[in-house]
């Protein structure tokens, strides 16, 4: 009785293994989650996916449908096809996470600067208009040319537009001598010249010896340029900087790349493992590959964010653009002042290459203008504590391209989403990855790559894009060599030190050394009170201090600076009374000596 017992007991049991068997088979073959999570991620129609497991001899991802001849599996050729598509899209979806902080770093500072360039430029127009209006009396339809047409050059550079400052510079002084001649050097009251009488003064003016304007056009052009260029090299730095990231972010893959992809990320739920991860390394092999020309940019990328380094280190001292343009409108100032000093010098050699003046036949009404106000923006535009901080951030991004393969693979996308390797995909099962992990280099990557042939190929894109950052590199560097890096005298540095500022004498005696000390917005000549009259308009603004705000209070009229007494402003009567003082001593000289003569 007991061996019977014995008997039915194992016959029992052995029908439920059984049964249990043919459940878990079935249950196994079942492709109904691989089928939901396939339509759920908009990889395709749920009528792709089969509802069981099947063999598809023409898989050639996953695995070789020709080989493995009983292999099965919940995907077929059209849902591989699929994977092949989206993998690309979580690639480019991905590297464009991976880079966007620094895409926006760059690009918005990008935008920043260019916005504050541009504003300096302007500030320094109203200064300028301030001037000649308001100081020298010239009418608004005389100034409005020369000035706007020269500061919308000044502009134009900074948008990386083709502009030669030098010639800018000389064109506005031709374009100023005849309204100078004309006011300062003659009788305001007077008809207005012949608009060929004054072409003829415009050509003349840079023949004309000695220098009606001195050699101030030249000195102005030079720290213009040397400013200017500064601030135009280091746009087209960040906007280079923006044109890698985008070339990275568009890299075209090639198939090998997307075929390892598609086995990192998909092949996995054809073997029903909708929810599996990679393996860290599998992943790691895949991504230097797909990206082993990348890795290639990275020590030029290095070398040029080293460089950018140095272009931000001279706009906060001797190429300092906020200090140039601050100090324009009185360089400006000292030309048309030396102008009026010498016209007896100068005023034969005119009358031998034009002739007299000839005058329109009746004096023009005057127009009524308004009223021009000086500066009532911050002139300082604290520029030097911003490109600190952007040089900080951007420095950091040393090796961005040599480690974004590894990054991509620390993406939720891409990740073992687990500290466990056993628990992982190697491309073919859950198992962990036993293959040698390979060096990012591209040498390495063409010679060992387990999971992907790397071509020794050309990459184009990259090829002119590591170009493009050499050329920028050599340029800046050549731009700042040893003998370049050297300050002005001209333009102090942010932190000034007793005896950094020179505060010029005399009007001449100084031959054409570009780096000159009087230029300085100090004044030139014998100007006496007239000279400090025009330079107390500006409200002490030739403090060089970038870390200063300077700012003019229109309630009560003065210039505000912070830990500083409030200095008036010069009122327009008080400026018209010393200006019509000095014309009438200039024009009793002048007649005087041209009678004598």
């Amino acid at each position: 009785m007991q061996r019977y017992s014995l008997l039915w007991g194992v016959l029992v049991t052995f029908l439920v293994g059984q049964n249990s068997a043919n459940s878990w088979t079935s249950n196994h073959n079942e492709c109904s989650n691989v089928q939901h999570h396939y339509v759920q991620l908009d990889i395709g129609h749920g009528s792709l996916t089969p509802a069981k497991k099947i063999h598809d001899a023409s898989m050639d991802v996953c695995y070789n449908g020709a080989q493995a001849k009983n292999k099965t599996s919940c995907c077929n050729r059209q849902m591989e096809k699929k994977y092949l598509q989206v993998v690309q899209k979580d690639f480019y979806d991905v590297i464009k996470m991976k880079s966007a902080y620094l895409k926006n770093l760059i690009s918005s500072n990008a935008s920043f600067y260019q916005e504050k360039f541009l504003q300096l430029i302007k500030l320094a127009e109203a200064s300028t208009d301030f001037l000649f209006s308001n100081i020298y009396k010239i009418p608004l339809k005389d100034r409005h040319g020369p000035i706007g047409d020269f500061f919308m050059d000044l502009q134009a550079y900074i948008k990386r537009r083709p502009v030669n400052i030098q010639d800018s510079v000389q064109r506005f002084f031709d374009a100023i001598f005849p309204l100078v001649f004309h006011s300062n050097l003659n009788d305001p009251n007077l008809k207005d010249y012949t608009d060929e009488y004054k072409e003829c003064l415009s050509q003349a003016r840079q023949a004309i010896y000695p220098a009606p304007f001195k050699n101030f056009p030249s000195k102005i052009s030079h720290h213009l340029s040397k400013a200017l260029s500064t601030a135009h090299k280091f746009m087209e730095a960040l906007n280079l900087g923006v044109e890698a990231v985008n070339t990275t972010e568009h890299l075209l893959l090639d198939t090998q790349c997307t075929r390892a992809l598609t086995r990192v990320k998909y092949c996995s739920h054809c073997d029903g493992y909708i929810a599996a991860r990679p393996c860290h390394n599998f992943c790691l092999n895949v991504m230097r590959g797909c990206l082993a020309y990348v890795a290639e940019l990275d020590e030029q990328w290095n070398k040029f964010i080293d460089s950018t380094e140095k272009l931000a280190t001279n706009m906060r001292g001797s190429h300092n653009l906020t200090q140039v343009m601050m100090a324009l409108d009185g360089n400006i100032s000292d030309a048309i002042m030396h102008a009026m000093q010498n016209g007896p010098r100068f005023y034969s050699k005119v009358i031998a290459k034009c002739n007299h003046p000839q005058f329109l036949k009746s004096k023009k009404p005057g127009q009524p203008e308004p009223p021009v106000k000086p500066t009532t923006g911050r002139w300082q535009v604290p520029l030097h504590v911003h490109l600190q901080s952007f040089m900080q951030q951007f420095l950091a991004s040393k090796g961005f391209y040599k480690s974004l393969a590894d990054s991509m693979c620390q993406h939720d996308m891409f990740s073992t989403g687990t500290s466990s390797r056993r628990k992982c995909w190697n491309g073919e099962e859950m198992k962990p990855y036993t293959k040698l992990v390979v060096a990012g280099e591209l040498a390495s990557q063409v010679k060992s790559n387990p999971e992907m042939r790397v071509s020794p190929g050309k990459n184009t894109a990259l090829i002119m894009l590591k170009d493009k950052l050499a050329h920028v590199t050599k340029s800046i560097d050549h731009k700042f060599s040893t003998t370049g890096m050297q300050s002005d005298t001209w333009v102090v540095h942010i932190h000034p030190s007793p005896g950094d500022v020179d505060q010029g004498s005399g009007d001449g005696g100084q031959g054409d050394d570009e780096d000159g000390n009087d230029i300085d917005g100090s004044g030139s000549g014998n100007g006496g009170n007239f000279q400090d009259d025009l330079h107390r308009y500006n409200g002490g603004k030739k403090d060089n201090n970038d870390n200063t705000d300077i700012f003019i209070d229109e309630q009560s009229n003065v210039v505000v600076t912070p830990n500083q007494p409030a200095v008036p402003i010069v009122q327009n009567a008080a400026a018209s009374s010393t200006v019509s003082f000095v014309f009438v001593v200039t024009t009793i000289l002048s007649s005087a000596l041209w009678v004598n003569g």
